[in-house]
């Protein structure tokens, strides 16, 4: 059984969103110290100044060099990369993640470069902000907000369930997806929007020319939508080429329904119109029911479950697919067999009932009761 507490965290990358992480870990009783790099110079000198790890190394081997615990909070396309530099200084029985906004090759990436005894559960925080760098970070950037774990068949239950409580510790709503359906997923809820923001904006600019004073006349609803172009060209350029399958996919998609509007309106069908401005108008309300909610009691949903390659990522995932987040989870082994008891916490009865019915549906024995 591991310890329950890591005594050295590393985080390599501590601009806003890995600075945020290491101030987070550092106030976190789960970790006794945590250590930081970052490639740039000016950003180490100024994360020391902000005191946003109890240590800042001169080399990423020599933050990583004893630790327990590593997060990769670099730029997606080059996390694998900083993973096979620094592989030889992880501790057996280390734990490794990431925050990519991508999961797929990076984790094919790791997974296929992990030492043995090293455990790899990959993550991907939703949150942020357009600014970008260490001086923006602060410790709370994670309280509240989703993150994602996006746990395969290769995933240790062990591993999940400790990274799963310490990011539940530091605040984090945590559910998990697997890595092609979150790629997906990013792909539409926000990698396509950012593009389309972007596309706004270049229309609006170009315009300028033309429209005297456009931008002082720019309405609310303009600002909003174009908010996220305001985020760092690297980072989404990153993103770009990393999940660039998948958003090419969902663009062709979203240009097929740009056309099918135009012919709405070409057309003056007022009722269509009226239909897609309903149904949109419905699901954005449900949106924000469900993201607004809330509940008060805490339920257990049980399960017995093998000691197998894949169990922890097809019950995660499924209660990720669901969208409810997991409080926390207990696994408790007997002294003799080959399975366990999976204990998972979910908030609100509502919630833990459609976990259990999705869990027994898929073949395993869920039952829940009040905690």
């Amino acid at each position: 059984m591991m310890s329950e507490v890591f005594k050295k965290a590393a985080v390599i990358g501590t601009g806003l969103m890995g600075g945020s992480l290491a101030m987070a870990l550092r106030s976190c009783p789960g970790v006794e110290r945590v250590a930081g790099y970052d490639s740039s110079e000016e950003t180490r000198r100024t994360a020391r100044e902000l005191g946003t790890a109890d240590e800042i190394a001169e080399t990423a081997t020599d933050a990583v060099r004893g630790a327990d615990l590593l997060f990769i909070a670099t730029p997606t396309s080059s996390i694998v990369d900083v993973f096979i530099d620094v592989r030889d200084a992880v501790s057996p029985g280390a734990i490794v993640s990431d925050l990519g906004s991508a999961k797929l090759g990076v984790t094919a990436g790791i997974e296929s470069a992990l030492p043995g005894g090293v455990w790899y559960v990959g993550g991907h925080p939703m949150t942020g902000s357009e600014q970008s760098g260490v001086e923006w970070a602060r410790a709370d950037l994670y309280r509240q907000a989703y993150y994602i774990l996006t746990p395969t068949d290769r995933t240790d239950a062990e591993a999940f369930r400790r990274l799963h409580r310490l990011l539940t510790d530091i605040g984090a709503r945590v559910i998990s997806i697997d890595p092609e359906s979150h790629d997906r997923a990013m792909a539409t809820v926000s990698h396509v929007p950012h593009l389309a923001s972007l596309l706004l904006m270049d229309m609006a600019n170009r315009q300028r020319g033309e429209i005297k004073n456009l931008f002082t006349v720019t309405a609310g609803g303009f600002r909003d939508m174009t908010r996220i172009a305001a985020s760092s060209p690297d980072v989404w350029l990153d993103i770009c080429m990393e999940n660039r399958e998948f958003i090419i996919e969902r663009l062709l998609d979203y240009g097929s329904r740009v056309k099918e509007l135009v012919s709405l309106l070409e057309r003056e069908d007022r009722a269509m119109l009226r239909e897609l401005f309903e149904d949109a108008r419905r699901a954005r309300e449900e949106l924000s029911l469900k993201s607004g909610r809330e509940l008060e009691k805490m339920f257990d949903v049980s399960l017995p479950v093998p000691d197998e390659p894949g169990v922890i990522s097809r019950i995660s995932t499924a209660v990720g697919s669901l969208g409810v987040n997991i409080e926390d989870i207990v696994i408790v082994h007997p002294l003799e067999g080959e399975t366990g008891v999976m204990t998972l916490k979910i908030l609100g009865e509502e919630q833990a009932r459609e976990v259990a019915e999705e869990l027994t549906a898929l073949g395993f024995r869920a039952s829940f009761l009040k905690a």
